[in-house]
């Protein structure tokens, strides 16, 4: 039997915000705004920046100081050191 902590709200608005962008709704470089994601879902904006503070914890999202939350862009560089990871792992899960 496996447990699970019901999820908190900032963890489901985390989802909504992945999903936002894994949709392309929230594109590369666009500006997260937290008021607008708050009425969409109609919450304050504090567990909506929770919940940006956990995704940019993924990557997804990057903080800026004064500027607030962007969508973090895709490079040739972020790109190549996944696959990196990728080949490690993929390495690893072969030799077991």
């Amino acid at each position: 039997m496996e447990l699970s902590l019901p999820k908190t709200l900032s963890d489901q608005i985390s989802e909504y915000i992945v999903d936002k962008i894994v949709r392309m709704e929230l594109e590369p470089g666009e500006r997260i705004l937290e008021q607008r994601i708050a009425d969409e879902l109609g919450v304050s904006r504090a567990p909506v920046r929770e919940a940006l503070r956990n995704v940019a914890r993924t990557g997804l999202v990057e903080m800026v100081p004064r500027c607030g939350a962007h969508v973090r862009r895709i490079t040739q560089k972020s790109i190549e050191g996944l696959c990196d990871v990728f080949i490690l792992l993929f390495g690893h899960v072969v030799r077991r």
